[in-house]
């Protein structure tokens, strides 16, 4: 018989070796299964999760902690649980989906989700004292970051693409867009056919600058590259490129948070036939975290507070500017929550997590 404090140390030292050593074995499973041999040193690992789950949106309760389970069982959550905190990404200037206010504190739809996750988070794990860290991160960075166990969630617009699930995991998408051009008024700039022999910018990593690169040849048009989106702006705004290709949702906030909204405008047809779904970026590999997170977004979307949320952002006057968006929800971004809220549904509603997933308030990032 152990002194109680003893032996709740005991228990939890077993849980982190338990823990541990699934994660080891959830490694050495990736090695063994790896099709086409070892990976070269320092590219990622393909893994048949990440290779054939990710691209579609999957079953928010798959793979989810049984109430019997222990949370730690989930490799993301024992680093977590390791850590003291978890880790959250962010942008600098995404708006309205994840940038920073006058204080340099994220904001945002994107982060609202993870203020949800969180306290999700903290009651599978039994750990309400957990608190949250935001990382700053850039579009070339999220992948990287995320293999290296330096963000557990990247809480930005991420476009899910097949390419990009090699890597990381994607969670349930909720929101679509489409990639278009921005231009100064008065240019004569009406599609992407206008721009040969003048200066096209994209921020570099974006699957705005894949789908530019397709057209480039053809069009005839200089290419520059940028390193964000205030950058890229930037580039637009004092006039070293003629034109910005980026989603049409990110387009409207750089345009109506500037200083002269009305000197800009969106013009031309989408770039692409298919949409931009944006997913969050989850660690690759780790399918009971991403299910515990899926159960959330599933939960929110059919409880309407993805909905409440979207009227936030982007149909009141966007915080700290004052401006107002004024986008309603497109056909595609309604099917694809009535498409998460049926991934709830078709679970039984079993997952204790997704029950209060919004039952309290979330908790801020320190």
């Amino acid at each position: 018989m152990c002194h109680p404090s003893a032996c709740a140390f005991l228990r939890d030292w077993r849980r982190r070796v338990i823990a541990s050593l699934s994660a080891a074995l959830i490694v050495l499973a990736s090695h063994a299964t790896h099709a086409g041999g070892p990976p070269m040193p320092g590219m990622p690992r393909l893994s048949a999760v990440a290779a054939t789950a990710q691209v579609t949106p999957s079953v928010a309760g798959e793979g989810a902690w049984a109430a019997d389970s222990p949370a730690d069982d989930a490799p993301t959550i024992a680093r977590i649980r390791e850590r003291g905190r978890i880790l959250l990404g962010y942008r600098q200037a995404a708006i309205p989906f994840s940038y920073v206010d006058a204080n340099d504190q994220p904001m945002g739809l994107s982060w609202a989700l993870c203020q949800r996750i969180v306290p999700a988070l903290q009651r599978a794990m039994a750990m309400p004292e957990l608190r949250s860290t935001p990382v700053r991160v850039i579009e070339q960075m999220r992948g990287p970051l995320i293999k290296g166990d330096a963000i557990d969630i990247d809480c930005a617009p991420s476009t899910v693409t097949a390419e990009r699930a090699q890597r990381v995991a994607f969670s349930l998408p909720y929101y679509a867009a489409h990639i278009r051009l921005m231009v100064r008024q008065g240019t004569g700039i009406e599609s992407i056919g206008d721009m040969r022999g003048l200066r096209l910018v994209v921020v570099q990593g974006t699957t705005a600058e894949r789908i530019v690169r397709a057209q480039h040849a053809r069009t005839g048009f200089q290419l520059l590259m940028a390193r964000d989106y205030d950058d890229a702006f930037r580039m637009l705004r004092e006039r070293r490129a003629q034109a910005l290709a980026l989603d049409d949702v990110l387009l409207e906030g750089l345009r109506a948070t500037s200083r002269a909204p009305n000197a800009y405008r969106i013009v031309g047809a989408p770039l692409s036939d298919q949409p931009e779904y944006y997913a969050l970026v989850l660690p690759p590999d780790d399918p009971a975290f991403k299910a515990q997170v899926d159960a959330v977004l599933a939960s929110m979307f059919r409880s309407g507070e993805m909905a409440q949320l979207q009227r936030e952002w982007f149909q009141a006057a966007l915080p700290p500017y004052g401006h107002r968006l004024a986008l309603e929800p497109g056909a595609e971004v309604l099917t694809l929550w009535e498409n998460g809220a049926r991934e709830l549904e078709a679970e039984g509603d079993g997952n204790a997590a997704a029950q209060d997933a919004t039952a309290s308030s979330p908790q801020p990032g320190s």
